[in-house]
């Protein structure tokens, strides 16, 4: 990704998390803190001071939404040149600071006591993201035979793991009602199967990372 795109990009998420505090700030001080604090929705009426609150966290989403189909088709294209090229595809290890965008998964609990919505919970994926610092450091690396090997392994040991996270929890939920009641079920399962793939995404470049540097540090040791 261009440096220029990058930072469009980062400023325009910027625009979107300030414009939420701001509303936030309004809706606090000057409109009775609606759409901020729990509401019976099935009364709701459409106010004009409700406004604010309600463009902001429809940008937000919408720049969620955005930057997560824009980073899977600039991550497709990458990958068919590295297979084309036989190097692996060159990104910033800076990227690995949208893993913090995880933390907004943490505003599920927000929207629950609010209106009962749980798709934020979903976002905790994003903490995957933080595997980006390590394929960054790896950018530009030529995949000979060993590096191949490595990338098998680590991903084989990241599916692993993951894959057992998710089945101890699949039985775990099965059990019946979590707390004795079925929507703290789906959060649960929600949140675990979010974590669990975003483990699995971090794993494959951790791993990999580590593999390749062990290798490196052995012939060197020769």
């Amino acid at each position: 990704m261009k440096t220029n795109k990058m930072k469009i990009w980062i400023g325009c998420g910027g625009v979107c998390v300030l414009s939420v505090f701001l509303s936030l700030w309004y809706a606090i001080a000057f409109n009775d803190s609606r759409l901020v604090v729990p509401m019976d929705f099935k009364n709701y009426v459409f106010e004009i001071r409700d406004l604010p609150m309600i463009v902001s966290v429809s940008l937000a989403c919408i720049y969620l939404v955005a930057l997560f189909v824009m980073l899977f088709i600039h991550a497709g294209k990458k990958q068919r040149q590295a297979e084309e090229t036989g190097i692996t595809r060159k990104i910033n290890p800076k990227l690995g600071c949208l893993g913090v965008l995880g933390f907004l998964g943490f505003a599920g609990f927000w929207t629950y006591s609010v209106d009962g919505t749980v798709f934020p919970f979903a976002f905790f994926l994003f903490f995957g993201f933080f595997g980006f610092y390590y394929e960054g450091k790896m950018s530009g690396t030529f995949m000979d035979e060993r590096f191949r090997e490595n990338i098998a392994r680590a991903k084989l040991k990241a599916y692993k793991i993951t894959f057992g996270v998710m089945l101890i929890a699949l039985i775990i939920f099965c059990q019946g009602k979590l707390f004795g009641n079925l929507e703290y079920t789906l959060i649960a399962a929600i949140i675990t199967f979010s974590l669990a793939f975003a483990l699995g995404i971090f794993l494959s470049e951790y791993l990999l990372y580590r593999y390749d540097h062990d290798d490196q540090a052995e012939e060197g040791e020769e």
